[in-house]
């Protein structure tokens, strides 16, 4: 792909087309590690009026974007990168090229969505330029076709296809972006994977799963072992100010939202704590977070504040400004914090890290907890069962364990923090 964008840079300036003296805008979506935004702004440097945008669903992705965008000198008044789903961006804003390594794996409606909404958001002359796998080159083909844009180039290699096309005065969708916020599968249902009808023996929840977000058409081992461990315990354990509704709440990592929802059902007509509101939403994945949202909201239980947080201890400045403040002006903690944590892999670091960044990301979820909960605080962590036994290992003074359920390979915990 960046083969293909290269020849096209070629091909405009031979023809007197470069942008050299005025605005040129680059969407990449789906960034990743901002691989072809950077290499963008490295081909065009000496264009002043270049602007990029990176986007991902991913928190971590968009920090991993700006840090290789530092280390490459590349300034943030040219690359920008955002957490937000494919085609976000300011209404009324186009761009001159729109690149993407699509995800093959983001939904077919998604992708076909992207195609027809993607001619749309170009300036006039502009182009989009993905690949592929080829698997989905037919798929990319007849859609490009029927959306009536303009095909312009198409190249095949040993398993990607790159494809090159522009709008028409006809694209559909014009200056048309997709973005995250309250009603998100309302405005946009091709992101709709299922809906469920999730029924235990206390309770019948209306759920919806989305495209793009991890976690199944159920709750899975983690979340199931984490519910139990919550019914377990009982009201009783729960401190005062999370049954007054006093202190706030917060889910880290909700998946398609199947725990909040069981959570607060539980809450409210199990124990009969009427005053609680829904926790507020962390994770990685914008899509994540706007599935459980939506799913709090569809069953009644009012709308959840949502922080792209690449992990509790990272975010929690974030998460501690989004909880507001207390009745004396300070800063509010939470009275109940559960969290999915998505530990990063070994394979992730260099060889000589190899176990000591792993048990650093353990150490560091502990470290974060000190700053966000109240004395008193429960706290409800579900891991891997072999992670979870490390994490409880390293179990700091200040907190005390108050029991544990294992389940399908997975194992919750619970912890009072203080006394």
């Amino acid at each position: 792909m960046l083969k293909v964008f290269s020849q096209f840079l070629d091909e405009d300036t031979a023809a007197g087309k470069s942008p050299a003296g005025r605005s040129f805008s680059i969407l990449d979506s789906g960034c990743g590690a901002g691989i072809i935004g950077i290499c963008a702004a490295a081909a065009l440097s000496d264009h002043p009026g270049l602007s990029i945008r990176c986007q991902d669903r991913d928190e971590l992705a968009r920090l991993v974007t700006l840090h290789n965008a530092a280390k490459n000198r590349i300034p943030l008044q040219v690359l920008a990168a955002f957490t937000e789903p494919l085609l976000a961006g300011p209404d009324g804003v186009h761009y001159d090229v729109i690149l993407s390594n699509i995800p093959a794996k983001a939904g077919l409606p998604v992708l076909e969505d992207f195609v027809s909404r993607s001619a749309g958001l170009l300036n006039p002359g502009g182009r989009v330029i993905i690949v592929v796998v080829n698997t989905l080159a037919g798929f990319f083909r007849d859609n490009i076709k029927a959306t009536g844009a303009c095909l312009v180039r198409e190249e095949k290699g040993t398993g990607h296809t790159v494809f090159v096309y522009g709008g028409t005065a006809n694209s559909p969708q014009k200056g048309m972006a997709v973005n995250a916020g309250p009603g998100f599968l309302k405005r946009y249902p091709f992101y709709l994977r299922s809906e469920t009808v999730y029924e235990t023996e206390d309770t019948s929840l209306h759920l919806k799963t989305v495209y793009g977000a991890p976690g199944f058409d159920s709750p899975g081992g983690a979340v199931s072992a984490a519910v139990k461990l919550v019914h377990r315990l009982g009201p009783e354990q729960f401190p005062p100010a999370v049954c007054e509704g006093k202190a706030p709440l917060l889910v880290h990592e909700p998946g398609q939202g199947f725990f909040p929802c069981l959570l607060i059902d539980f809450l409210r007509w199990y124990c009969g704590f009427k005053n609680i509101q829904p926790p507020l939403l962390s994770g990685r994945n914008i899509l994540a977070l706007e599935a459980a949202r939506h799913n709090i909201e569809n069953n009644n239980f009012g709308v959840a504040l949502t922080v792209p947080a690449e992990d509790l201890y990272f975010g929690r400045e974030a998460l501690l400004e989004a909880a507001g403040a207390d009745t004396a002006g300070g800063r509010r903690r939470f009275g109940f914090l559960a969290a999915f944590p998505e530990l990063l892999p070994q394979s992730a670091f260099p060889k000589s890290d190899r176990g000591l960044r792993e048990t650093d990301q353990l150490a560091a979820l502990w470290d974060s907890l000190l700053p966000l909960l109240v004395e008193g605080g429960l706290f409800i962590v579900a891991f891997g069962s072999s992670e979870a036994e490390r994490f409880d290992r390293k179990k700091p003074a200040g907190f005390t364990r108050l029991g544990g359920i294992k389940r399908e390979g997975f194992r919750a915990l619970a912890y009072r923090y203080g006394n």
